[in-house]
């Protein structure tokens, strides 16, 4: 499967810890986190201008872009701001199943709420969702009555999705 992370540039760790324990799963991340880096030696605020200003030519913004309309999955890593809310637009119109992780202090607006195809509190809430929707996925099977209203509404969703899944 393959999972775009929408995030802040603020949470590059974090998302860079998710992408592992996704990949320990067997899925493929499309990691921005490995375009969007800025050059050494860089005070904060050269970094933050790098960063808005997408120094590579529009690479980065390209790159993001395309992984939010094919990706088999895109997750909204919370509290992330403007640009992740606009990554999460990208994923929904092109039909892409969305997760979202809540953020710490995050009550999501209505948009942004209703964008997600599903809601989780904590990042291990979403490995444990995608550690019992993968198995589903692979092999066409179907969810028990009393999996996660999570799961059944991330399954069906990628079977509804434009493109078909691919591991």
């Amino acid at each position: 499967m393959k999972i775009y992370i929408a995030a802040s540039f603020k949470h590059k760790h974090g998302v860079r810890l998710l992408g592992r324990e996704l990949r320990a799963l067997g899925c493929r991340i499309l990691d921005w986190t490995e375009k969007a880096t800025p050059p050494p030696g860089l005070t904060p605020a050269q970094r933050r201008q790098w960063m808005d200003t997408d120094q590579e030519g529009g690479q980065v913004y390209a790159f993001c872009r395309h992984a939010c309309r094919t990706a088999d999955l895109v997750i909204y890593y919370g509290m992330s701001g403007q640009d992740a809310g606009v990554e999460a637009g990208i994923a929904a119109g092109s039909g892409v199943p969305l997760l979202g992780i809540r953020g710490p202090l995050e009550a999501p607006g209505l948009m942004l709420h209703g964008v997600m195809t599903c809601w989780v509190d904590e990042i291990e809430d979403a490995v444990a969702l995608l550690t019992e929707l993968l198995p589903l996925v692979r092999a066409g099977g179907e969810p028990a009555p009393d999996a996660p209203e999570g799961v059944k509404r991330l399954l069906a969703a990628l079977r509804r999705a434009p493109h078909p899944f691919a591991q």
